[in-house]
């Protein structure tokens, strides 16, 4: 709620001489300005403890999910559908049980922290120091695996010096998906489809296949005999 506003600041003439139909409008739009501000500013908090199973990273939280304050919460977001579908999780879950990932071994963070309402609006600063806070986070609770949600977030985590492969330069986006080549301070990577409803380059059952992919992997390194 705004308080104190003198609404003849946001009023015309015009609008004083025809009603309240213009004003509200104006006062509405300042309202969801101050309200959108308010969004950008939150954060969401990281879901981790030592030595857990996968840890899951995403690219930066969106407005809908800072608003409600858990990850993942885009009305169109298969991400919760997707661990339960894959046998990630024991039961069905929705982006409200984020915090109880980490009982089931699971745990969640961003590259950014920052929250902007796509990932176009992130710069470069913005993942180079959010890479540094990443990887510092992979040294202190050392997971066994990493799982980046989403393929831009490879050449992120890996820049060129750091690649042993040549996955990035094959031609298929869907080639890039899977168990990367390299480690990152000693965790195994892979690299699953983003699974926002805004991405259009692969189909749910295609996710589906690699979160499937991510819990095989998991269950070969758990038992490795």
């Amino acid at each position: 709620m705004i308080v104190g506003i003198d609404l003849t600041a946001f009023t015309s003439k015009a609008d004083r001489r025809y009603g309240c139909s213009l004003t509200c409008g104006r006062v509405g739009f300042l309202r969801t300005n101050v309200r959108t501000r308010m969004v950008m500013k939150m954060m969401l908090p990281d879901y981790i403890k030592p030595d857990l199973e996968i840890l899951f990273v995403g690219i930066n939280p969106g407005t809908k999910s800072a608003e409600v304050g858990h990850h993942y919460a885009g009305h169109s977001n298969r991400f919760w559908k997707l661990l339960h579908e894959a046998g990630l999780v024991p039961c069905p879950v929705t982006y409200k049980d984020d915090w109880r990932l980490p009982d089931w071994g699971l745990g969640l963070t961003n590259i950014v922290a920052r929250t902007t309402s796509g990932s176009g609006d992130l710069t470069k600063s913005d993942y180079i120091a959010g890479r540094a806070i990443f990887v510092e986070k992979v040294r202190r609770y050392c997971p066994r695996i990493i799982a980046l949600l989403g393929v831009t977030l490879y050449p992120v985590v890996f820049p060129k010096d750091m690649r042993s492969g040549h996955r990035w330069k094959q031609a298929s986006i869907k080639s890039q998906v899977g168990l990367a080549p390299e480690l990152l301070e000693g965790a195994h990577v892979m690299v699953l489809p983003n699974p926002s409803g805004r991405n259009a380059h692969y189909s749910y059952h295609d996710m589906l296949e690699s979160f499937s992919e991510l819990n095989r992997v998991r269950k070969e390194l758990s038992n490795p005999d």
